[in-house]
């Protein structure tokens, strides 16, 4: 049952992306192997779904069908859930969840220890990774992500408003004299993340109602963000955050914000699931998420 209705998630996805590519780039998956799934259906159902063609992508009658079909079963199976499960008050099963590291392992961690206290048979996995993950193929439940959602694809709620921050410590600003200007970032020692092998080295800020974007050159980067969130509070550079990430921080003066009259670039934190799979435990989970995460 539970490779079926992955195969109907991921023909949902394909014809949404109405690009093979595109389906490769938003799934994260490599381009051989949504090829060979769309084979793997295609044989299943004895019917070629997509015509596709280097300039040409759109599906068959058949294609069509299926891809009908496929979206009134996710609806049916979303309702059987919320139905069967709307008096449960305590769950089990399986909840796997995937978050960017750094807000798993400083916020989800207490957050899904507090919800498995109120849950004890619910077994739940935390998968952390600083790449971009996906629903579909690393076999997740939820994936908490700061890009907005493909809504054709997933459902989503809203964690959290954040904004990206740019600061340092108390002691590199000491040493290293305090920025007043975006453009003087061009000369300070930068912490930059890598993540999926691109680097962030491009910030921006909001100047005088204009959009202001630096190219600086990395001191220190890595693909961990809490590596390189050591790195600031140690005073090696000026690095960004999130804001809700760092607030503590802030507040106790270990890292101090550059650039407060400036407006950064403001972010939201989603948390994505199944349209297939949703069920109350998700929703609950979501609710605590919100009520815990400061």
């Amino acid at each position: 049952m539970d490779n079926e209705i992955n195969d109907l998630e991921f023909f949902i996805t394909l014809a949404s992306a109405k690009s093979m590519t595109r389906a490769s780039i938003e799934m994260n998956i490599p381009l051989p192997t949504i090829s060979r799934k769309l084979s793997k259906l295609e044989s299943f159902y004895s019917k070629r779904l997509i015509n596709r063609s280097a300039r040409k992508f759109e599906l068959t009658e058949s294609g069509r069908l299926l891809l009908d079909r496929a979206i009134h079963v996710s609806s049916i199976l979303k309702q059987v859930y919320d139905d069967v499960s709307q008096n449960v008050t305590s769950f089990s099963g399986k909840l796997r969840v995937g978050s960017l590291n750094y807000l798993g392992r400083t916020k989800l961690v207490n957050i899904i220890a507090k919800f498995s206290q109120l849950h004890p048979d619910l077994e739940i996995e935390l998968i952390l990774s600083d790449s971009k993950m996906d629903l579909i193929e690393n076999g997740l439940d939820v994936l908490f992500q700061l890009e907005h959602p493909n809504s054709m694809i997933y459902d989503y709620d809203l964690i959290i408003d954040t904004r990206r921050i740019f600061c340092a410590s108390p002691e590199y600003f000491e040493k290293h004299g305090f920025p007043t200007h975006v453009l003087d970032l061009l000369n300070h020692r930068c912490i930059c993340l890598i993540r999926n092998h691109h680097i962030y080295q491009d910030w921006k800020y909001i100047v005088d109602n204009e959009a202001v974007e630096i190219r600086i050159n990395p001191y220190l980067k890595s693909n961990n963000a809490e590596v390189t969130h050591q790195w600031m509070i140690q005073g090696l550079g000026i690095g960004y955050r999130l804001y809700h990430e760092v607030k503590n921080e802030l507040n106790a003066g270990t890292l101090i914000e550059c650039f407060k009259e400036y407006h950064s670039s403001a972010l939201s934190l989603f948390m994505t699931y199944s349209k297939v799979k949703k069920r109350q435990v998700i929703q609950e989970f979501s609710q605590f998420v919100k009520e815990n995460l400061s």
